[in-house]
């Protein structure tokens, strides 16, 4: 088990500006349920809210030169409910009908989750930061660290890498887990 205080802290990693306003930030709107966490499991839900909250807020506000602190959660589930994900109709039969209308939501799916990454991606760059292309190393920054952790399911080394054997990628997990939340706050 792991606080929440502690676990933005570490988040945080040493930063002293509006990175760590950011993870107190989400440390501050998640506490109520989640003020502490579970041992990640093999998807560690409640680790990707905490970092995708924490990333979005900061995103939203540093790439308008506002606190992090100002953003609200209603603000953060809109920001994911205007770049819906397509819903899987698990009642597609067994067809070569099904398999192209598996195909054809596949294709959507994949547009709107690269949607989803392309546009907090600018919003990152716009705040400042030089997010790495593939597996390039990155710098001191930690919101570029965990920014490559969210998006790189490529490399072994990552977080939430080919080792992590996540049911998909995890910033979009993340970003399901904010709606999720705050749609019901």
């Amino acid at each position: 088990m792991t606080f929440l205080w502690s676990y933005t802290e570490a988040l945080a990693a040493g930063d002293e500006g509006w990175w760590r306003a950011a993870t107190r930030h989400a440390a501050a709107l998640l506490e109520a349920d989640h003020w502490w966490l579970e041992p990640p499991g093999p998807v560690p839900v409640q680790h990707l809210l905490v970092e995708t909250t924490a990333l979005l807020s900061y995103a939203l506000a540093r790439s308008e030169g506002a606190d992090p602190g100002t953003v609200s959660g209603t603000r953060l589930a809109a920001w994911v409910a205007a770049r819906p994900l397509p819903l899987l109709d698990e009642t597609v039969p067994d067809t070569v009908e099904g398999s192209i209308s598996l195909l054809q939501w596949s294709r959507i799916f994949e547009e709107q989750r690269l949607r989803q990454e392309n546009d907090l991606a600018l919003l990152l760059r716009a705040a400042g930061h030089k997010l790495p292309a593939g597996h390039d190393p990155v710098d001191d920054d930690p919101v570029a660290r965990l920014w490559q952790d969210l998006v790189d399911r490529e490399s072994p080394g990552r977080r939430y890498g080919l080792g992590s054997r996540l049911p998909g990628p995890a910033l979009t997990l993340g970003l399901g887990a904010v709606a999720q939340h705050f749609d019901r706050a």
